[in-house]
């Protein structure tokens, strides 16, 4: 018996950074303390001239030099973490995309194809303000005011407390214009999902409305949306706008900078402050706020990137379907069926969509899987080429649990063709050859030939070397069929067909059915019906019901049976009539 590898937690993302934002911010720091000096070479030259001493050369050549360190470190840091964050997206979204390839179907049932897209590019882009700019921008914004308050505190520190008097006050006022963003700023993000939620849903819908509707009707909704969402962030910045132009004034450099002249002349003119220290607080006391606001509007895209960092870790951690330590490979030979489900039980949360199904897969057979909406049949098919695995129960291949084999010896083994043909952006001969990439030209024609779509390829302005999205336009029925010729030239014996004809029109219905019948030739093919006229000749039908087997056995035995599957063939022939007749009277 072979053992499987569990789902390990993930390492943070910034953690092959880590090293090299920590060197940078210490880079940075000192590069910060180098561009003080020539603030110190202004005291001290101050200093040196009140006192009669005209030797200020070396101070400047030293304060040159500094500013030259300052200007290489931070350009240094800046390579650096930008080199680190150009290593660290690649390597994030090669990760991500090898993960994507390991997580079962069920994680993406969960999120949309833009959840995923935020994920790989999005969220990996918005690591970029972190690693390249945050690391530099705030170390080098913090360190001048925190070394300036250290230094005034160490000339005179009664000033020093008086020139703090405006920073205190301008943070908390800042601190009162911000109390509530804890509570609004999710708020804010609701609104905006739902300003876009009904722009979407206007766009979508103008054309049945513009038929249907009246004028006005259509942009009702986002216009009552728009309003309402305009009143509360008009609410929010009334709320918050006087206290945030207080603060950003107090923490301004002029403000502090009146308040160092008006109470360092006071304290000069009171003898308790000499001339050459009045110069430094009025030098340096500026410094104290210059980089603050920096600092505190560099706080809200740190959380923001450091939440991203975090979401794309998750991602990373998601349990994958288990790998077989040791594979077992299925021997074809096996006596027995194909495939053999026992007690199969699959549910999406609480929602349970397989409930105990037993099925076997004969050698040859077609097998058809009909039922109503919801009852099962999608998620029993896509348990053979194992999208999932079930909560309980077990999939054998040839005697074989579907867990203890290797994906890609399962993937040469089983082919599948789903309702939605997905072809990737790339020709038409390398989507056809996708499973078989040595296959040859002639091997790619014939493949296609059999879909009933060669001459529809033959037709495109390059033929086969035609590009999915750019010179080949394809119908959704068409695409299936090119879909179907990958499946021909993958040649597996075992085949899932997941309602390939669901979408189709009635001549692409017929030419599909031509194909799919050609490509189950000499297979085990399990197929999901969307029409059941198009599996009346299947070897065994099984109907679904509530995620339980309920009937099973070939067409005409359900028909005389009088149960679920002649009353959905008696709805599917009701429904077909009602089109034909439609069709006549146009």
């Amino acid at each position: 018996m072979s053992t499987v590898l569990p789902a390990r937690r993930a390492p943070s993302v910034l953690a092959p950074a880590r090293a090299t934002l920590i060197g940078c911010g210490v880079l940075t720091a000192v590069s910060a303390l180098a561009g003080m000096a020539p603030l110190v070479a202004v005291v001290e030259i101050s200093r040196r001239l009140l006192h009669g001493d005209t030797d200020v050369w070396p101070i400047i050549v030293v304060a040159l030099v500094a500013l030259a360190v300052k200007q290489l470190g931070t350009f240094g840091a800046g390579v650096l973490t930008h080199l680190a964050d150009i290593r660290v997206s690649f390597g994030i979204r090669r990760d991500l995309l090898v993960k994507l390839r390991r997580l079962p179907l069920g994680w993406f049932t969960d999120r949309n194809s833009g959840t995923v897209k935020k994920t790989v590019e999005d969220d990996v882009a918005a690591l970029h303000q972190l690693i390249a700019h945050s690391v530099v921008e705030v170390t080098a914004a913090a360190v001048p005011p925190v070394v300036a308050i250290v230094y005034l505190l160490a000339v005179d520190w009664r000033m020093a407390l008086v020139s703090l008097l405006p920073i205190v006050a301008g943070l908390a006022m800042y601190q009162r214009a911000m109390a509530g963003a804890g509570t609004k700023y999710p708020e804010f993000m609701e609104w905006l999902t739902r300003l876009s939620g009904a722009a979407v849903e206007f766009v979508n819908g103008i054309g049945v409305v513009k038929a249907f509707g009246t004028p006005g009707v259509a942009s009702r909704r986002f216009q009552e949306v728009s309003r309402s969402f305009a009143r509360f962030f008009l609410d929010w910045a009334k709320a918050t706008s006087v206290a945030s132009v207080i603060a950003e004034i107090l923490l301004s450099p002029p403000s502090v900078l009146v308040v160092m002249a008006s109470a360092g002349g006071a304290f000069t003119a009171a003898g308790w402050l000499p001339v050459e220290d009045l110069i430094a607080f009025l030098v340096f006391g500026t410094v104290t706020t210059a980089g603050l606001m920096t600092v505190m509007m560099s706080v809200h895209p740190l959380v923001t990137a450091l939440s991203v960092a975090r979401g794309i870790r998750e991602v990373l951690s998601s349990p994958e379907l288990p790998v077989p330590a040791d594979p077992i490979t299925p021997d074809q030979n096996a006596p027995g069926p194909v495939v053999r489900m026992r007690g199969v039980r699959f549910a999406y949360g609480d929602t349970v969509a397989l409930d105990g199904v037993d099925l076997d897969l004969e050698r040859g057979t077609i097998t058809a899987l009909v039922g109503p909406s919801g009852s099962g049949k999608s998620t029993l098919a896509k348990l053979l080429p194992r999208f999932d695995d079930p909560q309980q129960g077990s999939v054998r291949l040839y005697g074989v649990d579907l867990r203890h084999i290797d994906p890609a010896e399962l993937y040469r083994h089983v082919a599948f063709v789903f309702q939605d043909s997905a072809l990737l952006h790339m020709s038409i001969r390398d989507n056809i050859r996708l499973a078989r990439p040595d296959a040859d030209e002639a091997a790619v024609r014939t493949a296609a030939a059999k879909a009933q779509i060669l001459d529809r390829l033959d037709e495109l302005p390059r033929g086969l070397d035609s590009v999915v999205g750019e010179d080949a336009e394809l119908s959704g029925g068409e695409r299936q069929r090119v879909c179907v010729a990958r499946a021909i030239l993958a040649d597996r014996p075992v085949l899932v067909l997941d309602e390939a004809t669901a979408s189709a029109d009635p001549e692409n219905e017929a030419r599909i059915q031509d194909a799919l019948s050609e490509v189950a030739r000499d297979r085990t093919v399990l197929v999901i019906a969307h029409r059941l006229s198009t599996v009346r000749g299947a070897d065994r039908i099984v109907v679904l019901d509530g995620g339980r087997v309920a009937e099973q056995g070939r067409h005409e035995e359900l028909l005389l049976r009088d149960g679920l599957y002649a009353r959905l063939w008696e709805h599917d022939q009701r429904a077909r009539e009602d089109a034909g007749t439609e069709m006549e009277t146009r």
